[in-house]
């Protein structure tokens, strides 16, 4: 063996390496990209809030003195809600996980020096629940050792329907079918222009609006079937406790046909910027995995620090997760309303951008 071959060939290769711009991504920028996005989510010493809708029934001084209190803890965002409203329905309505019911007979129960009031948990977010012991601990520091008054939470379900953490997940995987819109043109554009595929389509009469028809169309079947088949199989296999009602199946549709065109235009667009499959590889990347991790898919937004939570507010797949929860969680269209018209807006927007972009490309 020769020390000069060997060290010939490892230059050889660090160079065809360095030049390779999806091997020098996935090897080196790929884990650091997963550092930071799982360390703004889990290791950021920033503070996030949840938010947690209060009812007040009593409306007394000391009532009002313990939503002081839970807003001063430092971890809830307080939404006060009507005395004359349902404060689940409420919760399912605004896509609140958390909220605390003050009961009627508050103040007399604190005079007598124990009281209980209600917390309300959405159980199929992971972090829900334990906000209850996060707001018992500052209620025990603030009344039992401030007044030597006790002020107890006790932890009720949201609903008896949601019950299992893979009700929260469905809705979230079929956000993940919906990125399969960018990888496909975000690949398929540039392999398509560095073949000349496209201008053989055109001299077989395939005009660009009929081919990106065309395209929509399959791959929209396509999610559909996915999306059935994350469904049943959460359903049959897993006992998953949710269900799409007919009238919110049209508007189910409708998201998923929303979704796609919104991603499958990122990916076009995406793709059109790119010159080669490789280069392609690297951008798809670094679009797809901060979309898939900050956009509630795996996990609770609520988790993240506010900087992250602003962040996901512009990502498209945050309200398509939104509106399928909304959808087939809580059964209330009305509170998913504003992301599917916020979604239908992007959709239409980004689709004619991007096809008009498209149609101008000379070697497209």
């Amino acid at each position: 063996m020769k020390i000069s071959r060997v060290m010939s060939y490892l230059k050889l290769h660090s160079k065809s390496f360095l030049r390779s711009k999806s091997g020098v991504f996935f090897v080196i920028l790929l884990p650091v990209l997963f550092m930071v996005i799982f360390g703004s989510i889990f290791g950021s010493s920033g503070e996030s809030k949840a938010t947690v809708a209060v009812q007040n029934l009593s409306g007394t001084n000391e009532s009002w003195n313990l939503v002081k209190v839970i807003n001063k803890t430092g971890v809830f965002t307080v939404n006060l809600v009507s005395p004359n409203e349902n404060l689940t329905s409420y919760m399912a309505a605004n896509t609140i996980d958390q909220g605390v019911l003050i009961p009627a007979n508050f103040s007399t129960n604190y005079n007598l020096g124990v009281v209980f009031i209600k917390f309300i948990y959405n159980p199929s977010d992971q972090v829900s629940l334990a906000m209850s012991q996060v707001l018992q601990n500052a209620l025990l520091k603030y009344y039992t050792e401030g007044t030597g008054k006790t002020v107890a939470v006790y932890p009720a379900a949201l609903s008896t329907q949601l019950t299992k953490p893979v009700d929260y997940y469905i809705p979230g995987l079929m956000g993940f079918t919906m990125l399969n819109g960018i990888n496909s043109m975000i690949y398929q554009v540039p392999n398509y222009r560095e073949k000349k595929i496209f201008r053989q389509l055109s001299f077989a009469g395939l005009t660009k609006p009929e081919w990106l028809a065309s395209s929509t169309i399959f791959y929209f079947i396509i999610t559909l079937v996915s999306d059935l088949i994350i469904y049943l199989v959460g359903r049959g296999l897993y006992g998953a406790n949710i269900s799409i009602s007919p009238e919110n199946l049209l508007m189910t549709v409708l998201v998923i046909f929303f979704g796609l065109i919104t991603f499958m235009s990122v990916g076009l667009l995406a793709g059109l910027l790119t010159h080669n499959e490789e280069t392609a590889s690297v951008v798809g990347n670094v679009i797809f995995f901060p979309m898939l991790f900050l956009s509630g898919v795996f996990f609770p937004i609520s988790l993240m620090p506010s900087y992250l939570q602003t962040v996901s507010a512009f990502l498209p797949l945050t309200y398509f997760v939104k509106a399928l929860n909304g959808l087939m969680i809580y059964h209330n269209l009305s509170s998913v309303l504003p992301s599917i018209i916020i979604m239908g807006i992007a959709s239409v927007t980004l689709f004619i951008v991007s096809s008009r972009l498209a149609s101008r490309v000379d070697n497209m």
